[in-house]
């Protein structure tokens, strides 16, 4: 899927990324980039927002699992975040981009139980884990 496509998508379905401002300047079935502007964002501290950043560790992360589990051919595809884990080590007061790549490789298999571990990172100021399950709809919503 190409990057404006990506972003429709997003947009149209996760609505609180229009209001953060958040953009996939990257996505492949091995890696999603994911912009965090510092303008809208930010907090009192003249710093980004943890839960700005967080958003986007988690889109980042969401995206990529969306992209292999298409790779893998699924049907109406969907992933969910079910726990996670961030540690933000240094404040950040410009822009940021959340890169994300898979922990382990997963193998997903259309209509089984699926499990995706990702690992998202903004340089060496903020590190996030996940773990997504991901499936495709077998009915319409």
């Amino acid at each position: 899927m190409d990057i404006a496509e990506q972003n429709r998508r997003i947009h149209a379905e996760i609505p609180a990324v229009g209001a953060l401002r958040l953009e996939v300047v990257y996505a492949d079935s091995s890696r999603v980039a994911v912009r965090i502007p510092a303008d809208g964002n930010g907090n009192d501290k003249g710093t980004l927002f943890a839960g700005s950043l967080y958003s986007g560790l988690v889109l980042a992360g969401w995206c990529l699992a969306m992209e292999r589990a298409r790779e893998s051919r699924f049907v109406r595809p969907w992933a969910a975040i079910v726990n996670s884990q961030v540690t933000y080590a240094k404040p950040l007061r410009a822009d940021a981009e959340a890169v994300a790549v898979f922990a382990e490789e997963p193998h997903l298999v259309p209509g089984a139980r699926n499990w995706a571990h990702i690992s998202v990172s903004i340089g060496d100021e903020v590190a996030f884990t996940g773990r997504y399950a991901v499936g495709q709809m077998l009915k319409s919503p």
